[in-house]
């Protein structure tokens, strides 16, 4: 004891060694509460704070928040043991009470953007919010605190209040505005996505104008993030989506149903009044009767005369399409509640436009394709069986054909025999 007593009034009678010995002292009680504080806060924290909500909170969210609370007591204890500390010269006490607040206000807004971030995590997991986003105000959030952190350094490293700091900032509100335009548009874009449920997280989203067509995956202050069906990614800024065209086919999966609106050429020459010769051929295809009747007024088709059907303008293209209304309206896959129309286009070269007009029972891209394809193929092979051609531009095999009915003529000899 007389040693330790020794010892100490040796340090007090040395200035420089006294100050010295202070300097450790405030080092190895930082790192000491440091420690402390890393190791032991975990657990309270999941104790006390989310004892109730560690679903919604990892472990690791628990280790990050300890960690950054770690950093910042120690600070609050380094600032409190200096004022115990006598014969420690006043420029120094000042410059190190000055770095303790610099670094405690640093260290608070790493905190609250921690927090801030736990908050975004445990909102999208929660089920009925896993399509929204609230990361635009989280970042609002962020830029906030950023904002505070700043002028309360401002204020302990000139020693003036925070309201003369807040105060002076209004001489310079215009360039503030000019250097925040860009964040203040997107805010004000962010809050009326969000607020009307215009755009949402799982969206499919198109901009034929960017060439952009795919998925948001991420809704953020400044920029919305598009992951495209090639596996690009795009960013738009978030207040181009209130200034541009785009669409939103997320109401189209919300129905349950989805349009299917094609259409085929039909060979002008091929469409004709119906007669009983063609009716042959066409009564053997299923599902062909009950439209027939219908166009017929229940008479029976084979005693109808042809000049019948001339009368009454029925051609074979009416009773395609006709017949086409009532096979789709038999298909599984195709809502009988929503239209189904089979309709003739404005005729162009390129022959007679015949539009299928319906929609699927499945939003899925591939069964959409799969029931799409499967009608068309039927249409582009039943087609004949109505005395109808498609029509397409003629391919090599048309010349080929064509090359041989000419050989054929000019090969076989002319008649011989007198009259």
């Amino acid at each position: 004891m007389a040693y330790l007593n020794h010892l100490l009034t040796f340090i007090e009678s040395n200035p420089a060694l006294a100050i010295g010995f202070n300097l450790i002292l405030l080092v190895v009680s930082g790192i000491f509460a440091h420690l402390l504080c890393k190791f032991l806060l975990i657990k309270v924290i999941r104790k006390v704070f989310f004892a109730s909500h560690k679903q919604d909170v990892p472990l690791e969210k628990d280790r990050r928040i300890a960690e950054k609370l770690s950093n910042f007591i120690p600070v609050i204890i380094v600032y409190y043991v200096l004022q115990f500390m006598p014969n420690m010269p006043a420029s120094l006490v000042t410059a190190i009470n000055t770095i303790c607040g610099i670094l405690f206000f640093i260290f608070l807004s790493i905190f609250f953007n921690e927090m801030l971030d736990i908050v975004n995590s445990s909102y999208l997991r929660k089920t009925k919010r896993k399509n929204h986003s609230i990361k635009g105000y989280i970042q609002i959030g962020k830029i906030l605190v950023h904002i505070l952190a700043a002028i309360m350094i401002l204020a302990v490293m000139s020693n003036k209040s925070p309201v003369i700091i807040i105060s002076s900032l209004g001489a310079v509100a215009a360039v503030l505005m000019l250097v925040f335009q860009h964040t203040l548009l997107s805010l004000v874009a962010n809050v009326q996505l969000s607020s009307n449920d215009v755009l949402q997280l799982g969206d499919w989203i198109e901009m034929p104008d960017k060439n952009l067509s795919g998925e948001v995956t991420d809704i953020a202050l400044h920029t919305i993030t598009i992951r495209n069906w090639d596996n690009t990614i795009s960013r738009i800024p978030t207040k181009n989506f209130l200034t541009e065209t785009y669409t939103n086919w997320q109401a189209m999966f919300s129905s349950g149903a989805r349009r299917i609106m094609r259409s085929i050429n039909i060979d002008q020459h091929s469409v004709t009044f119906l007669n009983q010769e063609m009716l042959t051929p066409m009564l053997a295809i299923r599902g062909v009767s009950e439209p027939l009747s219908k166009l017929l007024d229940g008479r029976d088709p084979g005693g109808v005369a042809d000049r019948w059907f001339i009368d009454n303008g029925l051609t074979n293209l009416t009773l395609f399409r006709h017949y086409l209304m009532s096979y789709l309206a038999e298909r599984p896959d195709i809502i009988k509640d929503m239209y189904i129309v089979a309709r003739t286009l404005k005729p162009s070269p390129s022959g007679l436009p015949l539009e299928i007009y319906c929609f699927t029972s499945s939003t899925l891209w591939m069964d959409y394709e799969n029931t799409q394809s499967a009608i068309f193929e039927y249409i582009t092979a039943v087609a004949g069986q109505f005395s109808l051609r498609l029509y397409q531009y003629p391919a090599g095999h048309d010349f080929w054909r064509l090359s041989q009915e000419n050989s054929l003529r000019t090969t076989t000899p002319p008649s011989t025999e007198g009259p």
